[in-house]
Parts: C-alpha cells; structure tokens; sequence
C-alpha cells in the first residue's frame, strides 16, 4: 500500500526574495509569504487507478486509503491497519451521489452532491471519527521549519456525505428513525500551536432536520497561528455514522531562512 501521495495546491502570490546591498552573508535572508490553497487531487490520474478501492452502488464510490498524504507542507493522517483497513483519519474520495431516498444503498464515501468537489472538482478528502485509540495524533500537520516561520490556517468548505443526508431524513441505519428538531451533527476543529491548544471552530454539519446539502464554506481564521489542526464529529445520535467531506482548505504560509 502506498503510505504517501502528492495532491495538487495552489500557491497564490508570489514568493519574495528579499536581498539589500549592505547585508552582510549572516545577514541575507530569503522570505516565502504566500496563500496556500489546498486541492485534494492527485498529480495524476494513474495513481488512482493503481490505489483506489471501490465500495457500495456498484463502484460509483471510489477512495485511496494512505498512512499520510502532502500538499506541500501541509500533512493529512489517516489510521490504516493491514486487517482493517481505513479506521479513521482524513482519505482522498471522488465519490458523488446525489440520491438520498430510503431505498438507496448508504454511500460514506460519496458526498452528497451531483458535482463531487467544491467547484466540480474531481476530488476532496472525507474525514472519518472514530475512538481516539484508532485515530491518529493528528487529523493535519503543518510542517514549519523554524521559529521565525508561521502558518495560519484561512478557510475550508465542508459537505455531508450521503449516508449522513439519508439517515437525517429517512432514518436509514438509525435505530430512532429519521432526525428530529433536537438531533445534531457538529464538526468540530480544533487548531494547536505545539501542544498549546489555539482556538476551536464548530460547524453545524446537521441542525435539527436541516443538514448541509451544498459545499459550504466556514472561516478558520480564528484557529490563529498553527502547525496541527484536530477534527472530531459528535452527534446526538450514536448510531449516524461520524463521516463529513472536506475541499478547498486556505492557509497563509510564511518562511523565514537566514
């Protein structure tokens, strides 16, 4: 099983290179200060037809279950055992099913949309909650090289998978049947700077009746400067499977070398 995979960004402005004449070889510093825009889509498509597996509705679901893969500097974890395969964590997927009626076989891997990614993309990530036994230490790591160097994460579009869309409003999988005013689904993402927590964002995945059906976009500029970034799903329901679909995470990344 391939343990790493490289998904496509987006860099958006330039990188500086900073020099004056009076610097001194100590003194010259190169600066990188950009956005980055995170795809979670592989460099090229022959990776996904060597890795990807297929589940349920006859292969219209498709995932690659990796250890970790990268965006530059940024880390995605999943926990993958050679028994059990994918017990928690964020994976690639490119599923898309847009039929929540009850008859409709249960999809975790396929968003709820007729477009797959945000923008039609034709990938995002699905994170998987489970026990903290199986999850990794984190669901993102960002990797920074030195103390004068920072990231800050911006923003992120978050979806409902199907399976979720379809126990919310037929109650398929749930032993209490469909969702009532009081039941939720809320994603909650927690930003660490080493081991010091930041700051917390949750986003109502699920309200009442009301589930997210679009991709839609939450601000995480309140996390602040971070190098790892935590998701966890609760619910109200014990039996709803803990699955949500991610795209288009924003960052500022800034490098400082001397």
């Amino acid at each position: 099983m391939m343990k790493k995979m490289m998904v496509r960004c987006a860099l958006l402005g330039a990188a500086a290179l900073l020099t004056a004449a009076c610097f001194s070889s100590q003194d010259y510093k190169t600066e990188y200060d950009y956005q980055l825009l995170v795809h979670y889509e592989p460099d090229e498509d022959y990776q996904w037809d060597e890795f990807v597996k297929e589940f349920f509705n006859n292969g219209m679901d498709t995932v690659a279950f990796f250890a970790n893969f990268s965006v530059g500097p940024v880390y995605h974890f999943a926990t993958i055992s050679d028994t059990d395969g994918f017990q928690g964590g964020m994976v690639l997927a490119r599923g898309k099913d847009a039929d929540a009626s009850a008859e409709r076989k249960p999809s975790r891997f396929a968003v709820y949309d007729e477009n797959a990614g945000y923008k039609s993309s034709k990938a995002y990530a699905v994170f998987h909650d489970t026990t903290a036994a199986l999850l990794p230490e984190h669901t993102i790591q960002i990797a920074i090289p030195n103390a004068a160097s920072y990231c800050e994460a911006k923003g992120m579009f978050v979806h409902n998978v199907q399976a979720v869309y379809q126990a919310v409003k037929h109650g398929v999988g749930l032993a209490g049947g469909p969702f009532t005013e009081d039941d939720y689904l809320v994603l909650t993402v927690t930003g660490y700077k080493g081991t010091t927590q930041t700051a917390q964002k949750e986003v109502k995945l699920v309200n009442g009746t009301n589930a997210i059906a679009e991709w839609t976009e939450v601000d995480l500029s309140t996390l602040g400067k971070v190098d790892a970034i935590d998701f966890h799903l609760t619910s109200s329901r014990s039996d709803l499977p803990l699955y949500c679909c991610v795209d288009s995470m924003g960052y500022h990344y800034y490098e400082l070398y001397q």
